[in-house]
């Protein structure tokens, strides 16, 4: 699963996730659109996103 996957399982909006994160949600668009490549996000951003889908780093891919 990537970042959009497992937002939209959690019912997330690109808006949502990006309130329950603090993940800026144009980032989350770019990198759900391979315009910033997930390996390319800052730890800090990847662990804030994957804090709030409640899933490990790794699963962000």
């Amino acid at each position: 699963m990537g970042l959009r996957d497992l937002r939209l399982a959690k019912g997330y909006t690109l808006h949502g996730l990006a309130k329950v994160s603090g993940v800026n949600y144009q980032k989350i668009w770019q990198i759900e659109n391979n315009k910033i490549k997930i390996e390319n996000v800052s730890l800090k951003t990847a662990l804030k996103l994957a804090s709030a889908l409640s899933c490990n780093v790794l699963d962000l891919r």
